[in-house]
């Protein structure tokens, strides 16, 4: 054929019509990509919902704690300020300070935990005692009864927490254990807590300054230094204090705790009195003189921590020039204070035998998925029997639904859990970029359980069409149950909806995963991979960002994939509204 007649080809070539094959294809990839468009969309609005529930729970009043609890550590406890601890006489028997906002970054299993850590006069660790928990509650109760963990800190002095390292931690909730100890460190990384002025700043004291003030964070690079941050979670000012640091500095009779404000570029923008030990009615007459209290305000904190008060000609209250002077006296100590970098805190990074084993059992389920491997079935069974002994019963880096919901909401807690990290993200990645769904067939160590089951009863339970239509509803229903528990913030344990914690039952008691897995295995002995089907929760979602040959049709899942980002933004919005907004729409959609 002549060079001429194959270039009056090449456009015939060209314009030929996609085949169906190539359509399929191509419909295929674009809902893939739908599909997993809609379970990104669902995590980031469970982020946005819980930093919304956050900051609510961040701008309400502290809720008190009560003398009972504390008096395992103050015997003599008879007043409990917000943080000070007096007895009858009204003599300082110590204080104590929570976790809480502070540390709720640091993520253990699934959730932050808040910890309380009572110090003597001291400032040495009298005890912990662990608040509340948004980590697995079974993790939270066997760190609970570990007393040698929860004794593991007395006698420290505040300074002495620059490293928790000292502490192991409890075997069955180490990443619990692991994230408390790094809460409590990080919170004692900062300034040590003012006796003569124990409370911390709210912020409704906050609102003179800032009245769109919702939270307010330390500062990462400072030890004294409080962000404040709006509704949205942007950052509109910050505000510090001067006790500690100028509890020593005497006015008439006593010292004085100011609080000094700060705008988004850093200039003071006012200055307002807390509590003092100071004589009325001379305090009052400092509160009432504006001129003083503005006094200040256009100065940086790094020029409010270099002036010189007689150089700046500085003028006392009249009536009350010994209680001004002394608050302005402490300014400068105080600025210098906030610029100081906290001092350096434990942050670990974990790498142990345990993330070693994780990472030989994913290596070896990737060979097991991609080559002719598992066709050998003394290898299968070998690895199969390892995946139940090591990886359930002694490992545990297991997926399951609380661990996800944890990890939208809070983070990802990749220093403590590298090689939870790796299995999470290969069971995720290689069932969307290919046909190998790595965690259920090869890593799950329940799912390896029922692989041994199979076939070893001479005979098998048959299930009628309708009904194992009806058993295929219940995983898309407990998706449902996850995320209403994650976007409500249901007190529902969402370890006890799956069998996986059975593994753990000689150290964490998990009756509900317990009795979920004996009837999963009992099934699975009759109808093969019975949970896995039927029951799975977790399976039910990577199945859904599995690529197959079916990702061209629009499937039943997609429709509940569908239904949960409706219900999921549904609820995100309803926060979003106040209820004059959703009056004022309802009304409109009405006329």
């Amino acid at each position: 054929m002549e060079a001429g007649s194959q270039r009056d080809l090449l456009p015939i070539v060209d314009n030929a019509p996609p085949t169906p094959a190539a359509r399929s294809r191509s419909r295929g990839v674009v809902l893939h990509v739908a599909r997993l468009g809609i379970v990104v969309a669902i995590v980031w609005l469970i982020r946005e919902q819980h930093r919304e529930f956050v900051l609510e729970q961040a701008s309400q009043e502290a809720v008190p704690i009560e003398i009972e609890r504390l008096r395992k550590y103050y015997a003599d406890i008879a007043e409990v300020g917000s943080t000070g601890v007096f007895d009858e006489a009204g003599t300082q028997l110590g204080y104590f300070v929570q976790t809480s906002p502070t540390s709720d970054h640091i993520v253990g299993f699934s959730g932050p935990t808040n910890t309380l850590i009572a110090f003597d006069s001291d400032s040495r660790v009298i005890g912990i005692d662990i608040l509340d928990s948004r980590d697995t509650p079974e993790h939270v109760a066997d760190v609970r009864r570990n007393d040698v963990f929860m004794t593991a800190l007395a006698g420290k002095a505040w300074n002495e927490f620059g490293s928790t390292t000292t502490v192991d931690a409890v075997s069955g909730a180490t990443l619990t254990s692991l994230a408390i100890l790094e809460g409590i460190s990080f919170r004692v990384g900062g300034t040590k807590p003012s006796l003569k002025f124990p409370d911390e700043i709210e912020v409704g004291e906050v609102t003179t300054f800032f009245p769109d003030a919702a939270s307010l964070q330390l500062r990462r690079s400072s030890a004294t230094l409080l962000d404040v941050y709006d509704k949205n979670d942007l950052v509109i000012g910050a505000v510090t204090r001067t006790a500690p640091t100028t509890d020593t500095i005497m006015g008439y009779q006593g010292p004085t705790d100011s609080l000094l404000a700060f705008d988004r570029e850093g200039d003071v923008i006012g200055l307002q009195l807390r509590k003092s030990y100071d004589n009325e009615p001379y305090v009052g007459y400092v509160r009432d003189e504006t001129y003083f209290l503005e006094r200040f305000n256009g100065l940086t904190l790094q020029e409010l921590a270099k002036i010189d008060i007689d150089e700046l000609q500085v003028e006392g209250v009249s009536g009350a020039t010994m209680t001004s002077m002394a608050i302005a006296d402490g300014l400068p100590k105080a600025a210098l204070a906030a610029l100081k970098p906290p001092p350096p805190t434990d942050r670990r990074f974990v790498f142990a035998a345990r993330d070693v084993g994780t990472l030989l059992v994913l290596v070896t389920a990737m060979a097991m998925s991609f080559s002719r491997l598992r066709s050998y079935r003394s290898v299968r069974i070998t690895f199969q029997l390892t995946l139940v002994g090591y990886f359930g019963f002694v490992n545990g880096d297991m997926l399951s639904q609380a661990l996800l919901v944890g990890w939208a909401q809070s983070g990802v807690p990749w220093r403590l859990a590298p090689g939870l990290l790796l299995v999470v993200a290969a069971s995720l990645i290689v069932p969307a970029v290919s046909k190998k769904q790595l965690y259920c067939h090869h890593v799950c160590p329940f799912g390896a359980a029922q692989q041994l089951l199979r076939n070893r009863l001479p005979w098998r339970l048959s299930i009628s069409r309708r009904f194992r239509a009806l058993l295929g509803v219940i995983p898309a229903t407990l998706l449902v149950v996850v995320l209403l528990t994650a976007m409500l913030h249901w007190p529902l344990n969402l370890a006890g909806i799956e069998a996986f914690d059975a593994f753990f039952f000689l150290q964490v008691v998990g009756l509900t995963s317990l009795a979920i897995a004996l009837v999963g295995l009992i099934a699975s002995a009759f109808v093969p991979m019975a949970y896995c089907r039927f029951g799975c929760p977790t399976g039910a979602l990577l199945n859904q960002l599995r690529y197959n040959a079916q990702s061209a049709r629009f499937t039943r899942r997609d429709s509940v994939a569908i239904a949960l980002l409706a219900i999921a933004f549904a609820i995100w919005l309803g926060g979003q509204l106040d209820t004059e907004t959703v009056l004022r729409v309802l009304s409109t959609v009405s006329r």
